[in-house]
């Protein structure tokens, strides 16, 4: 038995809406589909940019932290050096200042005071281990004047000072000028430093 022309035009009409909304639910679907790769496509972008920034970020504190090491190694090697080249100093001028011919280097030593300090009478202060005497202050005195046109009169001070070199000062004690080896060697610490950091350099 056949349909009825009226019950196929309703069956068709059926068929076209079901395959419209089929086809309309397959677009969604789809579009629903290409948005949530489009959305995770997007969050793998951002998250391999943070991962890299991450990245960058971590090896820039390993190579900030490698050089700060470095620096560290490099600081305690300079300063094992300085400590090694102060000791040898010490050793030396131990033995030196209790020779005769460190009053040379003594002279020279209280004229450089007495034209440091610049006063016109000063008193020369000195350790009991080295042997300053009036002929030494004489000495100074001319040197002072042949090397500077500077007039100066000094006197042996009572006073002994602890360490090997000078110190003088004003007849009141108000004003002094310290020429000992210990303060030499702390002004020429930097000169020293250098030196020692670039024969460490070339050692390298």
């Amino acid at each position: 038995m056949s349909e009825s022309p009226i019950f196929e035009g309703i069956l068709s009409d059926a068929r076209l809406k079901a395959e419209k909304v089929i086809e309309k639910a397959h677009k969604e679907a789809g579009d629903i589909l290409k948005e949530a790769e489009d959305k995770a496509e997007k969050t793998r972008e951002e998250e391999r940019k943070n991962t890299k920034m991450r990245l960058d970020a971590l090896s820039l504190k390993e190579e900030s932290a490698v050089r700060s090491l470095e620096r560290l190694r490099e600081l305690k090697n300079n300063d094992a050096a300085y400590n090694a080249v102060q000791k040898e100093v010490d050793a030396y001028f131990d033995s030196y200042f209790l020779k005769d011919e460190s009053r040379s280097t003594l002279i020279a030593w209280i004229a450089e005071a007495a034209y440091g300090l610049g006063y016109r009478q000063a008193k020369v202060a000195y350790s009991p281990k080295e042997k300053v005497d009036e002929s030494m202050l004489r000495q100074a005195e001319k040197l002072l004047m042949d090397k500077t046109g500077f007039q100066v009169t000094l006197q042996l001070d009572d006073a002994p000072v602890s360490g090997w070199g000078v110190q003088l000062s004003s007849l009141d004690g108000k004003v002094y000028f310290n020429n000992q080896l210990d303060v030499r060697l702390r002004r020429m610490a930097k000169d020293i430093k250098k030196i020692i950091q670039e024969n460490t350099c070339k050692a390298e």
